[in-house]
């Protein structure tokens, strides 16, 4: 999907730059931020076709971030990543609805590839939702394009 707003949140301003460079060159709007109150504020007013979001953050966590950014916004994509990298981090992030979950460094170019998926794949009616019980874990009734907390996600590396 070329021309999607994507909603760029990292604390590290060159980060921030190297990316908005690689989607712009894409057709995409990018808009950056170094901290997880105005990424919150974005997205609250529907802002934003995909999120990018740092975990570590001066005013919040990426990651206690992703569960209002689902509640509110369930079909919203959203790509974490790290520098603190750790397998936990990264199944913790896909278990709260991350679509993927890069390390870093990453290669700019991997990213890419991540967004044009992400923008490319089918979005879960914010309707649908789990109601099955804790122990059906990973037999979602509502399939794999819910907003299931059941699903499995890739993880990258």
């Amino acid at each position: 999907m070329s021309g999607a707003t994507i909603l760029v949140a990292d604390d590290d301003r060159a980060i921030r730059t190297v990316l908005n460079q690689a989607l712009a060159r894409q057709g995409h709007d990018v808009r950056t931020t170094g901290n997880a109150a105005t990424l919150w504020r974005w997205v609250a007013n529907g802002e934003g076709n995909l999120v990018i979001t740092d975990v570590v953050m001066p005013d919040e966590n990426g990651l206690d971030l992703l569960p209002r950014i689902k509640r509110l916004r369930p079909e919203l994509p959203i790509v974490v990543m790290s520098a603190h990298s750790t397998l936990l981090t990264a199944i913790k992030a896909t278990e709260l609805g991350a679509y993927e979950y890069l390390p870093k460094p990453f290669d700019i170019n991997d990213l890419v590839v991540v967004v044009d998926r992400a923008l490319a794949a089918p979005r879960a009616p914010a309707a649908a939702s789990c109601s099955a019980s804790p122990s059906a874990r990973g037999r979602c009734p509502t399939g794999p394009g819910s907003t299931c907390s059941h699903r499995r996600w890739r993880i990258r590396r």
